[in-house]
């Protein structure tokens, strides 16, 4: 634990934590990753579990007959079953499920499900699903049964706005700072990631201007995830992101933005240790203690309507 501050990393996917992820033992990539969080001093993560895309570029699951993918969450549930106290994970549910109304009631009752993710991927044509309207049956049953949703919409994240609108008691939490893939350092641009490409950080400066406009809506939030990727020109401490931080913060509030490492993405596309990732943020003296506490674990707790036990 580090000091008095609950730290929560709002986005891991843990179960690719170790090189050999796809044949190990779950508890044995999970038992590195708790060895990892106390060495970096991580309280608590919430866990996105994949494994990869298929060759139709849509993530891995199960196919129904009408081309939806119903996802499974074995690694997650492990982890909350072990150290309910340590972990939380989000579902995945496709808009053309049949049974989608079942699957977002379904949520509540999941030990440790805390909302689901949407990834739009342009390739599959979601993308243009997403702006035609074709979520709002998603939305709609997720609002009823109050399921927060994360949305990666780099570079279009006012594609949301019509929902945002619509649904206004529904949580809507801006994955990745809300601005296009950057370009990586290390390997190459995975292709579900290739038309999301905005190479300018300029224009990733001015991507993020826009997502501060949504902060006009009162049930949006923002995971400030990958920023040292997305919007820094620097190495550690990446002292250039804390100005644009400031302004996320001016627009939102400390209270609806939360951090998020990514770790196992940040390290193996950009070269990011899990430390550094957090400790540009807690270890800044251009940060409040109330800041740090907000963007650290209680932003996330109140967009996920997550108590303390």
């Amino acid at each position: 634990m580090t000091g008095t501050i609950e730290i929560i990393d709002a986005q891991v996917h843990l179960n690719q934590l170790t090189p050999d992820w796809r044949t190990a033992p779950l508890d044995a990539v999970l038992a590195s990753g708790i060895q990892a969080m106390d060495a970096v001093g991580i309280d608590r993560v919430l866990i996105g579990e994949a494994r990869g895309f298929d060759p139709k570029l849509r993530q891995q699951g199960q196919e129904l007959p009408n081309g939806a993918i119903r996802s499974d969450y074995p690694f997650s549930e492990r982890a909350v079953e072990l150290y309910p106290d340590r972990f939380i994970y989000h579902v995945r549910i496709d808009f053309r499920d049949p049974e989608l109304e079942r699957l977002a009631e379904e949520v509540g009752h999941r030990p440790g499900a805390r909302g689901m993710r949407i990834v739009p991927v342009p390739q599959t044509g979601d993308v243009d699903s997403l702006q035609r309207g074709e979520f709002e049956p998603l939305f709609a049953a997720a609002e009823r049964h109050r399921v927060p949703v994360f949305a990666w919409v780099p570079g279009r994240a006012q594609l949301l706005v019509p929902y945002i609108r619509k649904f206004p008691r529904l949580q809507f939490i801006i994955d990745h700072c809300g601005v296009g893939v950057a370009p990586i350092r290390i390997g190459e641009l995975p292709v579900t990631m290739a038309t999301s490409l905005t190479a300018s950080l300029r224009e990733r400066f001015v991507q993020l201007e826009r997502v501060c406009e949504l902060a006009q809506y009162p049930n949006v939030a923002l995971k400030w995830c990958h920023a040292p990727g997305l919007l820094s020109a620097e190495e550690y401490p990446y002292r250039d992101l804390l100005p644009l931080l400031r302004k996320a913060l001016e627009a939102f509030g400390p209270e609806r933005i939360m951090w998020a490492s990514d770790y196992t993405v940040a390290r193996d596309q950009n070269g990011n240790s899990w430390a550094q990732c957090l400790y540009y943020l807690l270890d800044s003296d251009e940060l409040s203690w109330t800041e740090k506490e907000w963007l650290l674990g209680g932003a996330v707790r109140k967009a996920l309507d997550w108590a303390r036990s």
